[in-house]
């Protein structure tokens, strides 16, 4: 954040001192630019709302990117918490193996796994953990009628778990390309520079304007940049959806131990 807003600072201060420097120069040597304003000003707005459609539809490609990430973890969060809650319908000693995996899954993914995110890794742990809850559903043997729905509704919770996990590592690699960002940074110094063949008869004036054009600008490439990466950043999606879990899974484990009593309904 404070990176940012020193960076805006920067680009409207040199932008002001551009429009300084271009006033002298175009007063000296073109003295007749207030009489091309005419000309001038269609193709500023040309540039101004190719730029501005441009640099919209990037803000909100990435603001929807965001949204689908944070929405594939919650599923993820949840599909995790459904099979938790369907090994209860497992024989005990299956039970406790697949809820311990369950809670050693969240663990890791919000303890080791999310501080790799930002650097676009995923944990092979976590990758391990998820291949042993497969491994534990796969493996069992129903007996009763009971214990054959229990299977078959955990293998769509762990298909669920599975799609979620892969979506979530696949978004660290969704960012916008190095070309966009670079075509966005010519466009917005261009559309910048167009505000100089501008002579308004107030200087003083036209430097508000031009602050104000930079620093819009410059608001909305910071925007960009802050939900572009999903787990990066000021504006990043947290682990707070498997924190949740984590703690559904220990108030389970203590109701069923008799450490908390359930009220009954009257």
């Amino acid at each position: 954040m404070l990176q940012g807003l020193l960076t805006t600072l920067a680009v409207v201060f040199a932008s002001i001192l551009g429009l300084l420097a271009s006033r002298k120069w175009l007063d000296k040597h073109h003295p007749e630019l207030k009489g091309q304003h005419d000309i001038t000003d269609p193709y500023s707005q040309f540039v101004a709302m190719l730029f501005a459609v441009l640099l919209g539809f990037m803000v909100a490609d990435s603001m929807q990117r965001f949204g689908e990430a944070r929405e594939t973890v919650q599923q993820e969060a949840s599909s995790l918490g459904n099979v938790f809650r369907l090994a209860e319908g497992l024989p005990k000693a299956n039970e406790n193996r697949l809820r311990d995996l369950c809670a050693l899954y969240a663990k890791e993914v919000i303890e080791d796994e999310w501080p790799m995110l930002a650097q676009h890794k995923d944990s092979p742990k976590a990758w391990i953990i998820y291949r042993q809850l497969w491994n534990t559903c796969m493996t069992y043997e129903p007996v009763t009628q009971r214990q054959s729905n229990a299977q078959q509704a955990l293998m769509e919770a762990m298909e669920s778990l599975g799609n979620s996990r892969r979506m979530r590592v696949e978004a660290l690699h969704a960012g916008l390309p190095t070309v966009l960002w670079v075509v966005l940074f010519i466009g917005g110094a261009a559309t910048i520079v167009f505000t100089y063949f501008f002579a308004a008869d107030n200087v003083k004036i036209q430097i508000v304007m031009v602050s104000m054009v930079s620093l819009v600008i410059c608001l909305n490439l910071f925007l960009l940049a802050s939900y572009d990466d999903p787990f990066k950043g000021d504006v990043q999606v947290t682990p707070a959806a498997f924190e949740t879990q984590i703690n559904l899974f220990k108030l389970e484990r203590d109701i069923e131990s008799k450490a908390i009593t359930v009220p009954e309904f009257k």
